[in-house]
């Protein structure tokens, strides 16, 4: 008889079938035929599992409940700026400074804009061909042979 690693009513931890994560479940028995126990997850879910799919609670750690990002650095983060980036509190001078800005606005504002007169070339047709253009369109005709 092979030997069991997990007791009756014992609480692990049980990995979800195709998946990697592990939930905390409760062990209801063992098939010694098939080498699987029957464990009964939170929400009453019951399944068969392999014994590699099971492991102690010990085995995973616990994080702090306040945080749900740990830093992989353990807290050894840089606090300074990247040194491309400006001070905090200062603009980066730029090309244009405020007062252009509002002299090219001012220049847009009173700009005029007259219509433009007609003339002979201008044409109300959207292809732009004048209207003494001759079409040569026959898709209208029958052809009679």
């Amino acid at each position: 008889m092979p030997h069991r690693k997990f007791g009756d009513g014992d609480v692990v931890m049980g990995r979800w079938p195709g998946s990697v994560l592990y939930y905390e479940v409760q062990i209801t028995s063992y098939d010694d035929l098939t080498h699987l126990y029957t464990v009964k997850y939170k929400d009453g879910t019951e399944l068969e599992l392999k014994e590699s799919d099971i492991k102690v609670i010990s085995a995973f750690k616990h994080r702090k409940s306040n945080s749900s990002s740990p830093s992989r650095r353990g807290g050894s983060r840089s606090r300074s700026r990247s040194p491309g980036r400006p001070a905090r509190g200062r603009r980066r001078s730029s090309s244009q400074g405020r007062d252009a800005k509002d002299d090219k606005k001012k220049a847009i504002r009173g700009t005029k804009l007259t219509p433009e007169k007609p003339n002979e070339n201008n044409t109300s047709r959207y292809n732009g061909e004048p209207d003494s253009t001759e079409r040569n369109d026959t898709s209208h005709k029958i052809l009679q042979v």
